[in-house]
Parts: C-alpha cells; structure tokens; sequence
C-alpha cells in the first residue's frame, strides 16, 4: 500500500466511519478523524522548504546512518552487579542514584 492508498482509505475511513448502523460521519467527526492530513501536509511543507527534497520512498530512506552502537558488555555487567546487590540496596541505588 502506497502512501497515496492510504490516505484515500483514511479519507474513506473519516466519511464513513466503521459502526454499528450505516450512517455517515458529521463534519466534526470527519475532521477530528481527518486531522492528520493537515498536519502532515504542513510538516512536509516545511521540510520541502528546508531540505528541497520531495516525498522519499522506502528505499531512499536510511535509518542506519548515525546509529550508536551500544556497550552491551559493559551494560550487562552493570546490570550483573545490581543483581547482586540486597533488595533495599537495589531499591536505594534506582531511586536515588
């Protein structure tokens, strides 16, 4: 499902909102369910305006770039020593450290 689909079925979705009878959605109801179109129309306005890119598709996006790589030795072993500390310690060192 493309973008564009999934804004005709959210479109759909706030005219004709799933129910029990068949009646169709008020204006109040439509825009309080439509309100993401605007919002997102604005937010990619002004991010053309920013960047002067259009709309990415899936594959242009990168979500590795920038990434940290986390400790994990280090963290595991943080996690051993609170392991081994008594209960009210535990309690004292989350609370307070």
């Amino acid at each position: 499902m493309s973008l564009a689909d999934g804004k005709i079925v959210q479109f759909f979705v706030s005219i004709a909102p799933a129910r029990n009878n068949d009646e169709l959605n008020d204006a109040e109801g439509f825009f309080k369910s439509y309100l993401c179109f605007p919002v997102v129309i604005v937010f990619w306005i002004g991010g053309f305006l920013w960047k002067r890119t259009g709309w990415l598709t899936i594959d242009q996006i990168d979500l590795d770039t920038g990434r940290r790589e986390l400790p994990w030795d280090e963290i595991n072993e943080y996690r051993a020593e609170l392991a081994k500390m008594p209960a009210w310690k535990r309690i004292w060192h989350t609370v307070f450290i």
